[in-house]
């Protein structure tokens, strides 16, 4: 074997191994991560079920419990919202224990319409102002340019927004979302389950027309 066929060899060898060491490293991230968001789902979970204890705890005093709602709703809120750009986030980066990732998606997607529901019967209990927005996206450009439109409003509003990808396979909760609410297309919003956006809106146009 002569000098330059074994320097070859041996820089393939050494690419291949670090190619290796890559998809190694990559793979122990993807279940760190998924262990994270795991963490956090048990979390929510905990938070949405004491939530849940102490409104049937409170059902005869209802200044406590809409103090414990106002005090405690949004900070459930704001935990889903991040959990759902994670995994999200996750989703795209197509690397991971798919089962696994299913599995935490739909306790995030139960969790999602858990908490809705909650806000729901706060908002009927209370007399509460916050609007409460259904959004179903798909991976198209609108929903990408709705989901941007929604993160400025939610920044300096009381919006609270429950975000379902219409593209998810064996969902039951999406699969009754859609079918109770119509969903045809994506985008698609259901402003305080009374009125139905299908297809982009601008941010002046939701601000101001319809969540006014």
């Amino acid at each position: 074997m002569d000098i330059v066929q074994e320097s070859f060899l041996k820089a393939a060898g050494f690419t291949l191994l670090i190619l290796l060491l890559g998809v190694l490293v990559g793979l122990q991230m993807d279940d760190l991560r998924q262990d994270y968001l795991n963490d956090e789902i048990r979390q929510s979970d905990l938070e949405t079920e004491t939530f849940t204890v102490l409104q049937n705890y409170m059902e005869q005093n209802h200044e406590s419990y809409c103090g414990l709602a106002e005090a405690q709703l949004p900070e459930i809120s704001e935990r889903g919202a991040e959990l759902g750009q994670r995994l999200e986030r996750f989703d795209e980066r197509g690397r991971y224990d798919q089962d696994e990732y299913d599995y935490l998606r739909d306790r995030y997607y139960n969790n999602q319409l858990r908490l809705y529901m909650m806000l729901s019967d706060y908002k009927d209990e209370c007399d509460a102002e916050e609007n409460k927005v259904l959004f179903f996206f798909d991976d198209s450009t609108d929903s990408q340019r709705q989901g941007a439109v929604l993160d400025e409003i939610v920044m300096d509003t009381d919006l609270q927004v429950f975000a379902f990808n219409t593209e998810t396979d064996d969902s039951l909760i999406i699969e009754i979302l859609e079918i109770d609410y119509n969903i045809t297309q994506s985008p698609t919003l259901i402003v305080d389950d009374e009125e139905k956006i299908e297809g982009f809106i601008s941010e002046g146009e939701l601000r101001y027309e319809v969540l006014e």
